[in-house]
């Protein structure tokens, strides 16, 4: 029989060997927070003197490349995914972009504005996506720059990897984009449109709406 002496020994170490769940737990918070801050840090050194009034909910991940001397604006809460391949954002002298509050755009996606592109909220842009309000040249007359025609995606629009959105183009309040699509034309608010060129493929319903997860961070459909 063993030592009572060696009993609490034992007991002592196998205690101190025992994760302590509440260390870990808050040491894991810190981190986050340094992390969220980082990125917090990463999109007001990046759009300085390049956005008008960065707000500090919005968060880059990454590079994002600016080009131009036009106008940058961002809305509260926007995150910016620029991991694997920076975001562009090209703004020519008289061009506009806005990001509506909350909007979420994924690595490789370009935005460019002679005019006017204008994202609404709670929108997700996936990956390199491309949106331009010019075409750059005439069709006839390579020479010539045509006649900015400005873009507009409302709120709530999901939008899939690798997907173009031509000049002149309006997206309509929770429209969804299916992958690879070349936008010409307006999509109508709440339905899903997909192809090249991109046509309407069915409505969302009141079905949808009754089946739609809840993700966190997502507006409720009251609209």
């Amino acid at each position: 029989m063993a030592p009572a002496g060696d009993l609490v020994n034992a007991d002592v170490a196998v205690a101190s060997m025992q994760p302590k769940s509440g260390t870990t737990s808050r040491m894991a918070s810190l981190v986050s927070m340094i992390v969220d801050f980082c990125h917090i840090m990463n999109a007001q050194l990046r759009f300085l003197g390049k956005a008008k009034a960065t707000p500090f909910s919005v968060r880059l991940r990454g590079r994002v490349q600016l080009w131009g001397s036009g106008e940058i604006v961002l809305g509260e809460g926007v995150s910016l995914n620029g991991t694997v391949v920076p975001i562009e954002m090209i703004t020519y002298e008289s061009g506009r972009i806005e990001i509506g509050e909350h909007t979420f755009i994924n690595y490789g996606s370009s935005i460019a504005a002679r005019a006017s592109v204008k994202i609404g909220s709670y929108c997700h842009l996936g990956h390199y996506m491309f949106v331009m309000d010019n075409n750059q040249h005439d069709v006839v007359r390579h020479n010539e720059l045509p006649p900015s025609k400005p873009v507009i995606i409302e709120d709530n629009v999901w939008i899939g990897s690798k997907v173009i959105i031509l000049p002149g183009v309006r997206i309509g309040t929770r429209a969804v984009i299916g992958a690879g699509s070349i936008v010409t034309r307006d999509v109508p608010s709440r339905c899903v449109a997909a192809g090249n060129p991109a046509r309407v493929l069915r409505h969302i319903t009141e079905l949808d709406r009754e089946e739609e997860p809840a993700f966190p961070g997502t507006r409720a459909w009251n609209k």
